[in-house]
């Protein structure tokens, strides 16, 4: 009787030592740091350390917009040698909070409450312009991961308003960061748009980015008008050019009949001569690029001067008006004294 008790006192122990064997004795749930890696538009890889718990269930994550919550489940991850997650089809340029939960068979750890924001979209610029091109810059704000891989720009184009997008380049290497538009129309206004794509496979996400305006530069071209056509001897008139297009500054060379007129080199030519005739005038713009055109001709016709033609002589009728008047006074005022 004396045995069988202290068999059963021995069995009892060994199965109490065996129970607390068997509970978590350290390596319990872990307090995982959680932190962000990359960025875009639309999505946030978010990356921690790994669990150590030898009881692992599950890795929760949670996501919300406040720090105070509330919070929602964004993904549950049994795999515990996984360390990323790639959340997306977030909202640009917005905050979000995320904490992990590390769960157990027996309990669970929660990790840091990490705030990370997504991207703003490309921002696009035109660097320069030229009669046939249109250079574009512009800023990509993401960065990237192994979820979340770079995958190519796109460069597209219209020329109307409410035209169709097409298609002018797609580029492949994240450090391009510009594109110049060729084969356009002098003096034609087009607007342009990039967009990124990134992601795996068929989960891609495009961003595009704001739209630019363009006008390229007009053919050189030159007028040239003046107030009148017909003159006389002695008088002047203002030959005016209008230039446009092509690349200032620019260098005018004004003609009378055919020949350089020498000294006036802007684009206003005043026109004088004492000999009667007809002058056909116009002038050659040459611009900065060394494309010259010439303008239109005008044509002046100049006639002689004379008292007959010119207001002089309404001064000289009213001169003689006022002799005779002088005169015919001074007539009446003898005739008058000889009364006396």
């Amino acid at each position: 009787m004396k045995n069988r008790m202290i068999i059963a006192i021995l069995v009892s122990f060994g199965l109490l030592i065996l129970g607390f064997s068997m509970l978590p004795v350290g390596h319990g749930a872990t307090t995982v740091s959680l932190s962000s890696i990359a960025h875009t538009e639309t999505t946030i890889t978010l990356s921690w350390t790994e669990s150590q718990d030898r009881y692992f269930v599950n890795y929760t994550l949670y996501m919300g917009l406040n720090v105070n919550g509330p919070y929602n489940v964004i993904a549950s991850i049994t795999n515990k040698a996984q360390t990323t997650y790639a959340v997306t089809s977030l909202n640009y340029s917005t905050n979000y909070y995320f904490y992990i939960v590390d769960y157990d068979s027996f309990g669970s750890a929660r990790s840091n409450t990490l705030e990370a924001n997504t991207t703003s979209p490309p921002v696009l610029n035109v660097n320069s312009v030229t009669q046939t091109t249109v250079s574009l810059t512009w800023t990509d704000y993401n960065t990237y991961s192994s979820l979340v891989p770079f995958v190519s720009y796109t460069v597209e184009m219209k020329s109307l308003t409410g035209g169709n997008w097409s298609t002018v380049s797609i580029i492949n290497s994240v450090s391009s960061n510009s594109f110049t538009v060729t084969g356009l129309s002098p003096g034609s206004t087009y607007y342009f748009r990039i967009y990124d794509t990134v992601g795996t496979g068929t989960n891609l996400f495009n961003t595009f980015s704001n739209t630019v305006t363009a006008t390229t530069i007009p053919l050189l071209s030159v007028s040239i008008s003046s107030g009148t056509t017909s003159i006389s001897t002695g008088q002047n008139v203002d030959i005016k050019a209008l230039a446009n297009g092509g690349y200032p500054p620019y260098t005018y060379t004004w003609y009378v009949n055919g020949n350089p007129v020498n000294g006036v080199t802007g684009n206003v030519y005043t026109f004088n001569t004492t000999a009667p005739g007809t002058y056909n005038i116009y002038v050659s713009v040459r611009d900065s690029s060394g494309t010259t055109v010439n303008s239109n001709t005008i044509t002046i016709n100049v006639t002689s001067s004379s008292i007959f033609s010119s207001g002089a002589f309404l001064w000289i009728i009213i001169l003689i008006i006022l002799i005779v008047v002088v005169l015919v006074i001074l007539m009446i005022f003898r005739k008058g004294k000889r009364r006396w």
